[in-house]
């Protein structure tokens, strides 16, 4: 009797059990261990688990985003028959800065660190790539940089910021291509990044106008798909998709192609929003057209409510469910129907822990803190922030702070968090020099001014680094007195003055400018006019820190709430008032107004 042939799966599946019983099975971890540095980071490896390459991976990553640390390196150690992790890491130990150095020097590129300032590694990375982001906003999408630090000796470092711009490419034209639905070409207004300002409007037949076009940037196309793409969802076109054509980058110009499937307008039946206070309903168009502003607005009033108890993590969704039109009272069988539901997810409320400030070096911590409009404890209310940190900007004795400079910083386990702002003293030294823009009898002086700020002492008394002298020579157009009667009859003045700005919670003793060599008339006429100028400013200036826009996404639900992959984002944003217009102008007068005031 002949042995029967063994079939080819069956002797495969025999030396997959024999490979698979011969690899080691994966042993217990005893200890992990952080080894050359702190051991307060939260690792997702823990005693008692098994050795998974994954979790390792992700232990990793947070040891090195944590900005302690050079390097990371993982091992295993044998312990009996479990196993020791150490992760070994090189401190990333910060060196203080002698100078920048930005080769070849470029335009733009303003790197805001101060001698003596801290900085490691992972800080000047973080300097090239903002560096390099800037470069590809101004219209140089092929942009190289590097940023090293060059060891001076065992405590300082020169960085050094390398920079290949390579070629600069405008978008010259912007096209919108394909069914553009009922909006057409008014859809070009929701292109914000791509599209021209004009500066000069054209004269038909002699003159095209002045346009500036901004430079090509990939984030500029991608941003602006998405703002079209919103611009249809505010209309009811839930089915529309936007698509940008690859453009040629190949030379100095380059036209950018965005193809637009609108598709049908939706008619709405029902509009429901499940709020924190419970489920209410939006009224739709009358004609069935959805309404966006008032959807809108409902949705920004909620993150308002969460904002105020200091929830930070707020998003929103809105589902598009189609509906049969039988299922519709009225139905036409010409028109798609649909219901939509509105949802809103909130993280945790946080207090405020810590707030802290760095790079004050001639102004107290009291002076500064004023600024903000929330003390340590209370809940974190980001409007409330944006508020703070505009007031801190308006003071004027920092560089303009922007997001980058605040760091809220919130600790696993704890309902706080600290707040902490970089500041960038200005120099203490300035000058000026200004012209009127046309006319003098209608635009004001011709000025020339330089000033220092005063040094840094009574600091727990009246702060004299709040206080600027300087010295002005001014030319009008008529001999002052008769423009501001009781001042010299002359056209020509030189004026030394005190000024001091703004200061929250000083109302009266700063936000003045004064001349004392003018007697006490003077200076009480400069303490007045400062003061109506600053008011004036105050009414017709438009607020800095005003409600950012609310991403919302937007998807479409089939039968059981399942979404079938359509969608996108509706950006929504407080309308501008009606009489903006007016606060413009009323902001444009003022300003010719008081440019004859000397100070």
């Amino acid at each position: 009797m002949q042995p029967r042939p063994v079939g080819a799966s069956l002797v495969l599946a025999a030396l997959l059990s024999c490979l698979l019983s011969a690899e080691p099975a994966p042993k217990t971890i005893s200890s992990v261990e952080i080894v050359g540095g702190e051991a307060a980071i939260p690792l997702e490896t823990r005693p008692g688990q098994t050795v998974d390459q994954a979790r390792l991976s992700k232990d990793i990553k947070t040891l090195y985003r944590s900005g302690r640390f050079a390097d990371v390196r993982v091992e295993t150690v044998e312990d009996g028959e479990a196993v020791r992790v150490l992760f070994r890491v090189e401190p990333n130990r910060p060196v203080k800065l002698r100078k920048i150095d930005v080769i070849p020097p470029t335009p733009g590129i303003d790197i805001q660190l101060k001698p003596e300032s801290e900085i490691n590694n992972m800080g000047a990375q973080q300097i090239g790539a903002n560096v390099r982001k800037k470069l590809e906003q101004y219209g140089y999408p092929f942009a190289k940089v590097e940023a090293k630090l060059v060891a001076v000796n065992t405590s300082h470092a020169d960085l050094k910021v390398l920079i290949d711009r390579g070629r600069h490419i405008d978008i010259s034209k912007v096209n919108l291509t394909g069914d553009l639905g009922a909006p057409g070409e008014s859809a070009h207004k929701a292109l914000k990044w791509s599209n021209s300002k004009t500066i000069l409007p054209p004269i038909p037949g002699i003159w095209n106008g002045w346009h500036l076009w901004p430079g090509y940037s990939d984030n500029a196309v991608d941003y602006d798909v998405a703002n079209v793409k919103s611009f249809y969802y505010a209309r009811g076109y839930f089915d529309a998709d936007v698509k940008a054509d690859p453009p040629d980058l190949s030379t100095e110009k380059a036209t950018l192609n965005f193809s637009v499937r609108a598709g049908e307008p939706y008619a709405i039946r029902e509009i429901n929003l499940f709020g924190a206070d419970g489920t209410r309903q939006i009224q739709p168009a009358r004609d069935g057209g959805f309404p966006a502003r008032d959807v809108c607005k409902a949705l920004l009033q909620e993150r308002r409510k969460a904002e105020r108890t200091g929830v930070m993590d707020f998003s929103a969704k809105i589902e598009v469910r189609e509906l049969p039109d039988t299922a519709v009272a009225g139905g036409s069988g010409t028109r798609k129907w649909a219901d939509l539901t509105a949802t809103i997810q909130k993280g945790q409320a946080y207090k405020v822990g810590r707030i802290e400030f760095y790079g004050m070096h001639s102004f107290s911590d009291s002076t500064v803190r004023r600024s903000f409009v929330f003390d340590e404890g209370d809940p974190l209310d980001q409007t409330l922030l944006r508020k703070s940190i505009a007031r801190l900007n308006n003071t004027g004795l920092f560089e303009p702070l922007t997001e980058s400079n605040v760091v809220v910083r919130t600790p696993p386990g704890s309902d706080h968090a600290d707040i902490m702002v970089d500041l960038h003293e200005k120099k203490m030294r300035h000058w000026l020099l200004s012209g009127p823009v046309g006319p003098m009898s209608v635009a004001g002086p011709l000025e020339f001014a330089i000033g220092s700020r005063l040094p840094p002492w009574g600091r727990h008394l009246i702060e004299l680094s709040t206080y600027a002298v300087s010295l002005h020579f001014m030319l009008f157009p008529k001999p002052l007195a008769q423009l501001l009667p009781g001042f010299p009859n002359s056209r020509f003045i030189a004026l030394a003055t005190i000024d001091r700005p703004l200061l929250p919670g000083e109302t009266f003793l700063s936000g003045f400018s004064i001349a004392p060599q003018l007697g006490w008339r003077g200076i009480a006429g400069g303490y007045v006019l400062s003061k109506a100028r600053g008011f004036a400013g105050a009414v017709f200036a438009r607020d800095r820190y005003e409600t950012p826009v609310l991403p919302v996404a937007v998807v479409h639900t089939a039968e059981g709430g399942l979404e079938d992959g359509r969608g996108g984002v509706l950006y929504c944003e407080l309308p501008k008032p009606r009489l903006d217009w007016a606060r413009r102008v009323g902001g444009t007068a003022t300003s010719l107004m008081f440019s004859f005031v000397p100070f």
